[in-house]
């Protein structure tokens, strides 16, 4: 797969084949358990360590507030369940936006079947929180607030900081999670400034593997453990760490942070000739905010399904999304465009392009005319 042509980061990202090389060794001859006692484990577990705290120094938080997890999803589990663990649930509130990943949502669901009353947060026709009305929701009593830092639907970035400002003002005692899953490495995370206690994080994100991420404790929060065995991860997280995973994920935000960094003007440029590539064509509806970030853009075709749209971009090598890999295969429109202001019939037609390191403006000659193929095919049709 051209990795130019690969428009889906959003939902994975390809391993950097750099990554693969350094972490490859603990698949192979390193693959000792790094509990165990003999000269096997303790380099892997000293290998665990170093991982810690390399990925520690990227977020710039203290190695002990790391927690080794199975990736986005589990993190963000552990955040709301491990804070609710040892709350008697009942009356205790918790508020989410209302365009969270379904990590957060499903999780948010369970814990109010359990007596938890939860608040959803509206959002501006822009997808950004609305701090008005999430002032008029907090008090004293709100246990836990949730809100992505970017979206992984419109590629909206939320204002973490004010967000921070209000809880302080108005629930003094509230923890403050964050999702940030499609922001870390990309954009910066003001942990500091906007008071973040709890960061959820991913390494397939970030060009790293599947099935490994980390909740991230900026401030010391208590959490009830929700698997539980050998007590790893400082309690929080039993089970024998994934020693490839953890040491790849280091590897991988290492590198993808200072590509970002250097790539920062071309990702601006690169995302400027999509948008006016889209306007292009009268049919297209592109999302619009005052908070985009380069790294995603959602449009939609004027009556037509979004999974026609799908294929026959896929038929020109264009691999897109129709929104969030964890629900891209419901036939319902999306909850978090709905809530974004679409129309049921946008929503349904809803297209996502997100974009990696791979993707830059020295691919867009050839990336570009393979688009405008597929829409003159559409307009054909």
């Amino acid at each position: 797969m051209d990795a130019e042509f690969y428009l889906d980061n959003a939902a994975t990202t390809r391993i950097l084949p750099e990554v693969l090389a350094e972490a490859l060794p603990f698949l192979e001859d390193g693959f000792g358990n790094p509990s165990s006692l003999h000269g096997l484990g303790v380099t892997a577990g000293r290998a665990v360590k170093e991982a810690r705290e390399t990925l520690a120094r990227v977020l710039g938080v203290p190695p002990q507030g790391v927690t080794f997890t199975s990736g986005g999803t589990e993190s963000d589990n552990l955040a709301l369940r491990g804070v609710f663990g040892s709350a008697r649930l009942k009356g205790e509130r918790l508020l989410i936006s209302a365009i969270e990943h379904p990590a957060v949502r499903e999780t948010a669901r369970a814990l109010e079947a359990a007596g938890v009353r939860v608040a959803r947060i509206p959002v501006t026709a822009g997808g950004v929180v609305d701090l008005a009305r999430l002032e008029a929701l907090l008090s004293p009593e709100v246990r836990l607030v949730s809100v992505m830092a970017v979206n992984n639907e419109l590629g909206t970035a939320q204002p973490l900081v004010e967000i921070g400002r209000l809880l302080r003002a108005h629930a003094p005692k509230a923890v403050f999670h964050v999702d940030a899953v499609q922001a870390f490495t990309r954009v910066p995370l003001p942990w500091r400034e906007a008071r973040i206690d709890l960061l959820s994080v991913s390494a397939h994100k970030v060009h790293g593997p599947k099935g490994v991420g980390a909740l991230v404790r900026c401030s010391p929060v208590p959490l009830a453990p929700q698997t539980l065995g050998g007590g790893q991860e400082d309690g929080l997280r039993s089970g024998t760490e994934n020693t490839f995973g953890i040491v790849a994920f280091a590897a991988a935000a290492r590198r993808a942070a200072a590509g970002h960094q250097a790539q920062r003007a071309d990702r601006a440029a690169y995302h400027r000739a999509w948008l006016e590539t889209l306007t292009e064509f009268p049919r297209i509806a592109v999302f619009r905010s005052e908070q985009a970030t380069p790294f995603i853009v959602n449009f939609s075709l004027r009556d037509v399904p979004g999974e026609v749209t799908l294929h026959h971009l896929e038929q020109q090598g264009l691999l897109v999304s129709t929104g969030s890999a964890c629900s891209s295969h419901a036939p319902e429109p999306s909850p978090v465009l709905l809530a974004a202001g679409l129309s049921e019939a946008e929503a349904l037609s809803a297209i996502r392009l997100s974009f990696s390191l791979h993707n830059t403006p020295a691919g867009l000659p050839r990336v570009l005319p393979a688009f405008r193929r597929a829409m003159a095919e559409l307009a054909r049709l």
